[in-house]
């Protein structure tokens, strides 16, 4: 079957744009050299690692960005009715749920495997079986429920891989290679949101349910062999499985760890209302979906790619506490541009600050990242990471859920402008900690 001149084009646009991301990801990837860990005389190649870590999550974002921006479309584009979609949001909630089992990541071994690959190799092929086998269930015919449990055993199998990923990096990464680690988590997602959210959205109708499904269980089950060849290392560096005593709430109990997660869950959750909501305010203003799709489905991933390049090099140049608020500083300026755009009634304006936000934020999630990274350490990093970083997606998941009511209640201007001071106020509060160098 010969490609249209339009398909054509598409395929050359995201070529380009991935092209450009993958370009961002090798600048970060050859920034560091080789060193040596400073607890083990054995040699760990940090470059390996972090592509090891980019690969995993160009793969988790190929999964994560059709699921939240890509499969709702496409169903509906089959005939599903909105009230049969409702499952559709259900399989994130294992994203925010991950503290919930990662004492187990921490605290058990799998057998024959090492300490966190073993975690992350078994989530990333669940991942693909999972994915494998909802290729071969047509939503046409009703099996809500099967695909809804299979949609659930990918993004808790992704949740997983995601946790121990970041407890893979304190492991085995020197602390001054950590920042570059949370940088090229966010091109990697940004690259693989890219992939699943938009071009593999733009040719569903040339390579249909299976082949879309089956392409993210052939890069997710592809995303293993890095991931495998760090398993020899990782097992002569934790030779012994470790003790079963992992402690689940000793964040709340310790007092510095408590005003961290209480913080920083309530910088995220303002973060999440700052951006999630721009493409609902674009669609009320008449702008098409493709338009939308075009710009922020595949500008907006180059730009967060760029964004986390920018933090990572700036991490490197300036203190964790300076490239915070600098980026504090620019979302402030996109989210006002948005605003504006709203006030003003001019589509142009917000799609503007629309990319700026989403950019900023991306890059404000290296910092949190690299932060956050630097706070989980120990014997417990996995719990740690999670508790710090996935009670805040948690709670924002449940926000988001009932904000768009309010939204029309109060109309755009009021939620932005509310949403704006939410986020400086909470901004305010966590950098206080992070001046005082809690």
């Amino acid at each position: 079957m010969q490609k249209s001149p339009d398909n054509v084009q598409f395929m050359h646009f995201y070529l380009t744009k991935a092209q450009s991301i993958m370009r961002t990801i090798a600048i970060m990837l050859f920034m560091e050299g080789t060193m040596n860990t400073p607890n083990s005389e054995i040699e760990i190649i940090p470059r390996f690692i972090l592509l090891a870590t980019a690969v995993s999550y160009i793969a988790l974002g190929m999964l994560l960005g059709f699921t939240q921006g890509g499969l709702a479309p496409i169903l509906r584009s089959l005939g599903v009715s909105l009230a049969e979609l409702r499952w559709v949001y259900v399989i994130y909630l294992p994203f925010g749920l991950a503290f919930l089992w990662s004492p187990m990541i921490d605290a058990w071994r799998l057998p024959w495997l090492g300490r966190r690959s073993g975690w992350i190799v078994s989530s990333q092929l669940l991942a693909t079986v999972a994915m494998l086998m909802v290729s071969f269930l047509s939503p046409s015919t009703g099996n809500w429920v099967m695909l809804m449990l299979l949609g659930l055993v990918a993004t808790f199998a992704a949740a997983t891989a995601d946790v121990a990923l970041d407890a893979l990096n304190v492991d085995l990464l020197p602390e001054k290679n950590r920042a570059m680690a949370a940088g090229l988590k966010m091109g990697g997602l940004a690259l693989g949101t890219l992939i699943g959210g938009g071009a593999l959205v733009a040719f569903y109708p040339q390579i249909g349910w299976h082949g879309t499904f089956g392409v993210i269980a052939a890069c997710t089950a592809c995303s293993c062999l890095p991931i495998l060849a760090l398993v020899s290392k990782e097992r002569r560096l934790f030779p012994q499985s470790l003790p079963q005593g992992v402690q689940f709430l000793h964040l709340w109990r310790d007092t510095v760890l408590r005003q961290r997660l209480l913080r920083l869950s309530l910088l995220v959750c303002t973060l999440l209302a700052l951006f999630n909501f721009n493409r609902l305010l674009l669609v009320d203003m008449g702008v098409s979906l493709e338009r939308i799709g075009t710009l922020l489905g595949t500008t907006g991933p180059f730009a967060n790619a760029l964004a986390a390049l920018i933090a990572t090099l700036l991490l490197h140049r300036l203190s964790i506490k300076q490239t915070a608020w600098l980026s504090i500083a620019v979302c402030l300026v996109g989210s006002v541009i948005v605003w504006l755009g709203a006030f003003y009634a001019n589509s142009n304006t917000v799609i503007i600050g629309s990319i700026t936000v989403t950019a900023t934020a991306a890059g404000l999630y290296v910092v949190l990242g690299s932060l956050i990274l630097a706070w989980a350490k120990g014997t417990q990093a996995a719990t740690d990471y999670a508790l710090l970083y996935g009670v805040g997606r948690f709670i924002g998941t449940f926000a988001l859920i009932g904000l768009p009511a309010l939204i029309q209640s109060i109309g755009w201007n009021i939620f932005l402008a509310f949403a704006i001071l939410a986020f400086a106020i909470s901004a305010l509060w966590f950098m206080r900690i992070v001046d005082a160098g809690v």
